[in-house]
């Protein structure tokens, strides 16, 4: 988004310094992510490592200053982001003003914290497929609420495709990717309804 010219604030949710999971890192032993080169290219960049360190407090972000927002995937956002007193507070600004909401991954579950704006809306995230096979690495029960589940129960009409499979899901100002594989076309979409139209400037 960066690259297109959007100005991002990075927010967590205490704030301070965000500490990656060794695992998704792409240089990391029995990485799941080895072949990742955005990643690869992002964590070369000295000015962009150095915002992991000042993120904002969930607290203190004001929807209002912003166009949207994109909430991140893994696992410590199933854990992290719901059930959030926070992140239901930015959402349901975020919807009362029309702004984009964007989810991916593990971090779809975010979307049930506020089960009022979502339900009836279509979104996708993690599968509980793709988290059965996760539980494979990580144990059982590695995160306390899985995001499939927890998106129907609020209403959402959740899809999904095979695991690990590109999927992408826009329903007006809301759009979410199923996995990490879906991450460039989520981005893409994402950039068109950023820009209300096709980002690619024509003559």
């Amino acid at each position: 988004m960066s690259e297109r010219g959007a100005e991002i604030t990075l927010a967590s949710p205490k704030g301070g310094r965000i500490l990656p999971d060794k695992i998704s890192g792409p240089y990391s032993k029995n990485s799941w992510e080895a072949g990742d080169l955005v990643s690869k290219g992002f964590l070369s960049d000295p000015a962009l490592i150095e915002r992991l360190s000042p993120t904002v407090a969930l607290k203190d972000v004001d929807i209002a200053s912003f166009d949207g927002i994109h909430i991140v995937g893994g696992g410590g956002a199933a854990v992290d982001l719901y059930p959030s007193e926070d992140v239901a507070r930015i959402l349901e600004a975020a919807f009362a003003q029309g702004k984009i909401v964007g989810t991916i991954c593990h971090g779809s579950i975010a979307l049930a914290n506020v089960p009022f704006r979502v339900s009836g809306r279509s979104a996708t995230g993690f599968s509980r497929t793709e988290d059965a096979q996760a539980e494979e690495l990580y144990g059982k029960d590695f995160i306390p609420n899985f995001p499939q589940p927890v998106m129907e129960a609020a209403g959402i009409r959740f899809s999904c495709v095979e695991p690990w499979g590109v999927h992408v899901v826009v329903d007006g100002t809301l759009i979410s990717g199923q996995t990490q594989q879906s991450a460039s076309e989520y981005s893409i979409a994402y950039l068109y309804l950023l820009a209300g139209g096709s980002p690619v400037k024509r003559n």
